[in-house]
C-alpha cells in the first residue's frame, strides 16, 4: 500500500520533470547548433506536440516507476511519447496518425543503451526489482536518482529525440513531403 500512495506524487513529477526536460532539450540544442547566434536568434523550440508527449511520457514513468525497472520502463514510455505526439499532430495540423514500430523498437534499444552507458543507478535498481520478481528480500541497497540525474537522463533521451523528428523534418522538406 506504501508504494501506491506515491503514484499520484511520481505521476505529477513525471510530468514537471517531462516538461522541464524538454525545454532545457532546446536550450542545449539550440546552443549546440547555434553557437555564436544563441545571442541573435531566439532558442529554438519543439513543437506543442513534443511538449505533450515529453509531459505524458514524464508520466508514464512517474507511474511505472513503482512497479517497474528503468530498462523496462523504456519501452512503454517511448510507446506513450511516441502516441501522444502522433495524437497531438493528429488534432494540430491534420496530420496522418502514423506509428511506426520499427521506430518504436530502434528509439527503445537507443534508450537502454544510453541509460545502460550512463546511469549506474538503473543497473542498482534493475537488480533490485529482479529479486523482488523472485520472491527474494532485496539484498541491495535502494538507490535513488538526484534531481541533476534524473533531469540529465530525460534530457539525454528528450535531445535524441528533438533530433530525430528535427531530422525527420528536414528529410520530409528535403523529398517534398
Amino acid at each position: 500500500m506504501l508504494n501506491k500512495s506515491h503514484i499520484l506524487p511520481n505521476i505529477l513529477n513525471g510530468a514537471k520533470f517531462g516538461i522541464l526536460s524538454q525545454f532545457i532539450s532546446d536550450i542545449m540544442i539550440s546552443l549546440l547548433s547555434n553557437n555564436e547566434k544563441i545571442v541573435i536568434n531566439d532558442i529554438k523550440i519543439s513543437e506543442i506536440s513534443q511538449y505533450y508527449a515529453s509531459c505524458a511520457s514524464g508520466m508514464m514513468a512517474g507511474f511505472l516507476s513503482i512497479y517497474l525497472d528503468q530498462f523496462a520502463m523504456v519501452l512503454f514510455t517511448t510507446i506513450t511519447y511516441a502516441y501522444v505526439f502522433n495524437f497531438f499532430e493528429v488534432l494540430l495540423k491534420n496530420n496522418d496518425f502514423i506509428i511506426k514500430p520499427k521506430e518504436i523498437v530502434f528509439d527503445t534499444i537507443i534508450s537502454v543503451i544510453l541509460i545502460y552507458s550512463f546511469d549506474d543507478t538503473a543497473h542498482s535498481q534493475y537488480l533490485r526489482y529482479k529479486q523482488k520478481r523472485n520472491l527474494i528480500e532485496p539484498t541491495i541497497k535502494r538507490r535513488d536518482r538526484n534531481l541533476f540525474q534524473s533531469v540529465f537522463f530525460i534530457i539525454l533521451v528528450s535531445t535524441y529525440g528533438f533530433l530525430k523528428s528535427d531530422n525527420y523534418k528536414s528529410n520530409s522538406n528535403n523529398t517534398g513531403q
